[in-house]
């Protein structure tokens, strides 16, 4: 009898040992699947339509981050940069779902166009400022930059093309201000593809765009370029002037950045800006960079903020002069 008693006592801290176990096992593998990331792929929202800047930059960037990550990133393009935001703000913050755009989503916000920018997000690196935007003029109908400003100040009215809001629309009116010009008259439009359209066909004056959307309008001598919008020559680019050493000081630099929902996890932001800061620092992508005069270049979470607050504060002086107030 007392050995029964025995075994049943035995036999009943067995299973408690074996209940102890299993769920320590369970919830180390939960714990390691937690901590595993990524284990799936990732989808890159670029809130833009594909073919410009801003997608070709997010698909090098993915190209050669999915070799540290080891997973793919697939590229999703969305026709509205406002709906790009939007959708990944409100996405599950797992770390599958990130945004590829760049500091114009500050500027919409600045002028009341919507009410989430990047500063919403969770910033995770900004690797890459382009310097090589410019400002644009038909060779048919001007010179040089000094015939364009002598009849713009004159009161010869300019049309420049922009979308309104946007970099297109700040850099034209940075323009009209330097030059103490009162009469651009804005007409809306996209991108940079309608642009050069309009502009081949006479239709427009000026228009803000990558350098190496319009080079080779100006190589062919369709277009002028009056300079880039930077405070130095750039490295790639060295027989273009920029317009602040023609006497126009116009900087406006354009700042891509990554950016996950708002909620997301630091140690998977850090991960991924880990992988961002190798990919960069790869020759092949630093050589797929140069073909768009573009030196890709890592900045932290901490410091990406940083770049992306300061964005913030200038484009604020200039929001009653585009909203029209």
């Amino acid at each position: 009898m007392r050995n029964n008693k025995k075994y049943r006592k035995n036999a009943w801290m067995g299973l408690v040992m074996s209940a102890v176990l299993l769920t320590g096992s369970v919830l180390t593998g939960c714990s390691e699947k937690e901590t595993t990331y990524p284990d799936g792929n990732i989808n890159v929202i670029v809130s833009a339509k594909a073919g410009g800047d801003t997608d070709t930059y997010a698909r090098i960037l993915s190209k050669y981050m999915e070799k540290e990550l080891g997973v793919t990133l697939t590229v999703t393009n969305k026709d509205s940069a406002i709906a790009g935001t939007r959708e990944v703000h409100n996405a599950e913050p797992d770390g599958y779902t990130v945004e590829f755009f760049h500091a114009s989503s500050i500027l919409t916000k600045v002028v009341g166009t919507t009410d989430i920018g990047a500063l919403d997000q969770k910033i995770c690196s900004v690797p890459v400022s382009d310097s090589t935007q410019t400002l644009v003029i038909p060779a048919a109908k001007y010179k040089d930059i000094d015939d364009f400003v002598a009849r713009a100040q004159s009161g010869e009215e300019v049309i420049a093309s922009v979308n309104q809001g946007s970099y297109a629309h700040l850099a034209c009116v940075l323009l009209e201000k330097a030059i103490d010009a009162s009469n651009f008259k804005y007409v809306d439009s996209q991108n940079a593809s309608e642009r050069i359209v309009d502009m081949l066909a006479g239709r427009i004056d000026l228009f803000f765009a990558p350098y190496g959307t319009i080079q080779q309008y100006v190589e062919s001598g369709d277009f002028i370029s009056l300079g880039l919008l930077a405070d130095e020559r750039n490295e790639y680019l060295p027989d273009v002037p920029t317009l602040k050493e023609q006497g126009y000081d116009i900087t406006l630099e354009k700042y891509f950045y990554f950016a996950f929902p708002p909620e997301t996890d630091d140690k998977i932001v850090n991960t991924f800006a880990s992988a961002i800061e190798k990919a960069v620092q790869n020759t092949e992508c630093i050589d797929a960079f140069k073909t768009y005069s573009i030196v890709p270049e890592y900045h932290s979470p901490e410091d990406s903020v940083k770049i992306l607050e300061n964005a913030e504060k200038s484009y604020e002086q200039y929001k009653d002069v585009l909203t029209g107030n």
